[in-house]
């Protein structure tokens, strides 16, 4: 909407490129948008807004001082996996004052491990996305084992063999909304249906294809799963819905031409990432880690590099 860019370029330049980086988180270059996610993020809880909020500023002054592409910069691709960050270590990790230090270190190491990844994929067009959130965290969670002012949290799964699935049944109707909203919200670690809501509202002021990409990758985390008999609790939670968001929103939307083959194609994608969450968990449970975006990450890297083999989008720009 022309209202929010014209907002988004009147804003201080610090302001704007911190906020655009939060909404990167979503694809969206667009510091109104970024303000409402941080706002959600608030109104979700204040540990996880201000996490979020050291993360982001830290991952992009990191970029800044380092002298990383200014353009890049100023479109915040160097502040969205330092948003990650801070809410995810603190989700997983119990609270304490020296955890703060660990946010602004992993935030600043996200920055350098994307621009290390931009170098490695830019040649094939394709995109970091929130890899160095991922590899970044799991390094900064595995770690804490060597550290005596840091214990891992009750969220975390404890390292052993993958559980049995438990309570695996249809969630009752008037829980769809709940777990549709949330799964959206999961993807700051939110669980929250406002949250959700708000999220929602920020991506479609960018884009109403974006906001309709993630309501499909919703549906389809919280409906598959169902289908295929997957933890009742978890649904409900979002948390088989948030990977395949992402995932829609970059195939239907950002990375590909917006027409109704990639639209089909996103779709495609949203299901097999449902399958590669279910299967990375079981991968990852032995040492006790969670899957985070990663999933999503490997779907949208095997469909890109495919797209560059198709004829319908070879020339796209990935």
């Amino acid at each position: 909407m022309e209202w929010s860019l014209t907002i988004d370029r009147a804003m201080p330049r610090p302001l704007r490129v911190v906020l655009r980086g939060v909404g990167q988180v979503f694809f969206c270059c667009n510091a109104v948008t970024g303000f409402i996610f941080l706002v959600a993020l608030f109104i979700g809880g204040v540990t996880a807004g201000a996490a979020a909020t050291v993360g982001v500023i830290s991952s992009t002054v990191t970029a800044y001082l380092l002298g990383f592409s200014e353009d890049d910069v100023d479109a915040g691709l160097y502040g969205f996996n330092g948003t990650l960050v801070g809410p995810c270590l603190f989700l997983f990790l119990e609270n304490s004052p020296q955890l703060w230090l660990y946010v602004v270190l992993a935030s600043a190491l996200s920055s350098i491990v994307l621009a290390a990844l931009m170098r490695i994929l830019g040649p094939y067009k394709i995109p970091a996305s929130t890899s160095p959130f991922v590899l970044t965290s799991w390094m900064f969670l595995v770690a804490v084992y060597a550290f005596d002012s840091f214990s891992r949290g009750p969220v975390l799964p404890p390292a052993g063999t993958p559980a049995v699935v438990a309570d695996a049944m249809a969630i009752p109707a008037e829980m769809w909304f709940t777990a549709l909203t949330k799964g959206v919200a999961e993807v700051m670690f939110a669980d929250s249906i406002i949250v959700g809501i708000l999220f929602l509202t920020g991506i479609a002021i960018v884009s109403l294809r974006g906001a309709l990409m993630a309501v499909g990758g919703t549906i389809i985390g919280v409906g598959f799963p169902i289908l295929l008999g997957a933890n009742q609790g978890m649904i409900e939670m979002g948390l088989y819905s948030f990977n395949p968001v992402l995932t829609m929103m970059a195939v239907g939307w950002v990375f590909l031409n917006p027409d109704g083959k990639s639209a089909a194609l996103a779709v495609l994608a949203g299901f097999l990432t449902v399958i590669c969450q279910a299967g990375l968990a079981s991968f990852l449970a032995p040492i006790g880690l969670p899957t985070l975006t990663f999933p999503f990450v490997l779907v949208m890297w095997m469909f890109l590099f495919a797209a560059g083999k198709s004829k319908y989008w070879a020339e796209a720009d990935a």
